[in-house]
């Protein structure tokens, strides 16, 4: 890859995926452009055993950093876990045993290598240097950091307000995360634009301890276009990379219309001006089914390869039985109206039981399997 190639690249990366950089976007870009290998790292707290879509968004940035020739590190926080981040809680999080820290991580490279290729990245744990820092180390890196600056901070800002409590080991938190940087003596870090507060404090660590002037890289976040909102577990769509082929579809299928750009944008590759093509930017998609079935088998493709694309779009229709082909097709979801679905027949992109349909009015028996299209299968029972 020559010099315009990887300049290219990081500015596209950036434009697409990247929020905030530190010190500023053009030192990024001429760095992390440069032929100068740099070691760059994502730190994740096994708080869960599943990784979803928003961790693909700075693992795509690591993706692309491997591709240049640099050090990349996936840091699992099996220490930091144990204190939890209090980013974004306006209550202290329960803190994790040793034993639920280990289950959830079980799994996470194997995941992880879903979209970073195997041996691209190496794996680093925490535990190492912190479970082995003195008292009168910690006291040093204490004394690094102010209250005021700790206090600055939105969620300690909006409990002090409340009248709810902070507790001393949550501003250990962003101090244990910070002396990561330090411990790795890396050049750079990528994380989510939630974690703003404690990267940079990795930033100012390293630089005071070992004169480093670290990148940070902080991610946009999957925010709906209409409500704002972050996309999250309560609502029930958020996506893990686990997630077989078929949940990957049904979430994609229930996900608000204002989500989909951004998923397409920050957990894909696929172009924008594609993108656009499905949902335009700041305008609104005149086929949102279209769009969704488009997202749901890139983010297959991804997690699962290309065969898993078929399997996500069998259906089992239990209330098609003595329908007409035609009305069969809009039970299942494939087609929107009887027009359409007369269309398809009429194109000859169904099958039923293997043989093309030639009329729309058949009736459909039970046992009957259709293909209707690009990949959609339907067993009608």
């Amino acid at each position: 890859m020559d010099s315009k190639e990887r300049v290219h690249l990081v500015e596209q990366l950036i434009k697409r995926r990247i929020e905030t950089a530190y010190p500023t976007s053009e030192a990024a870009i001429e760095r992390l452009s440069s032929n100068e290998k740099l070691t760059l790292y994502l730190g994740i707290d096994p708080t869960g055993p599943q990784l979803h879509v928003g961790h693909t968004i700075p693992l795509l940035v690591l993706r692309d950093m491997a591709k240049l020739g640099h050090d990349v590190v996936l840091l699992i926080g099996d220490f930091t876990a144990r204190i939890g981040d209090p980013t974004g809680k306006n209550s202290t999080r329960g803190a994790l045993n040793i034993e639920d820290i280990e289950s959830n991580m079980s799994t996470y490279v194997q995941q992880v290598e879903k979209i970073l290729e195997p041996g691209t990245f190496r794996v680093v744990y925490n535990s190492e240097w912190l479970g082995a820092l003195t008292m009168s180390e910690i006291l040093r890196l204490a004394g690094m950091v102010t209250v005021q600056q700790m206090i600055q901070r939105d969620m300690f800002q909006e409990r002090i307000k409340a009248e709810k409590p902070i507790f001393l080991n949550e501003f250990m938190y962003p101090l244990m995360q910070g002396y990561d940087s330090v411990a790795l003596r890396t050049d750079g870090e990528v994380g989510g634009n939630d974690q703003t507060f404690n990267m940079l404090m990795g930033r100012e660590l390293e630089r005071e301890i070992l004169g480093k002037d670290k990148l940070v890289l902080a991610t946009r976040l999957l925010v709906n276009a209409v409500s704002g909102k972050k996309m999250s577990k309560s609502e029930g769509t958020l996506i893990a990379v686990n997630d077989s082929a078929q949940e990957i579809r049904r979430k994609i299928l229930a996900t608000d219309d204002g989500m989909i750009r951004e998923l397409f944008l920050l957990c894909t590759d696929v172009p924008t001006d594609v993108v656009d093509m499905w949902q335009p930017d700041g305008g609104v998609s005149e086929k949102p089914r279209e769009a969704k079935e488009a997202l749901a088998a890139e983010l297959i493709r991804m997690y699962h390869g290309e065969g898993a694309v078929d399997l996500a779009t069998q259906a089992t229709i239990s209330e098609a039985a003595g329908l007409p082909l035609a009305e069969a097709l809009i039970v299942s979801g494939v087609a929107d109206t009887t027009s359409a679905a007369k269309r398809l027949i009429d194109q000859g992109a169904v099958r039923v039981n293997g043989e093309v349909a030639k009329r729309w009015d058949v009736e459909v028996k039970e046992g009957d399997e259709i293909k209707a299209g690009k990949g959609k299968f339907l067993k009608v029972k």
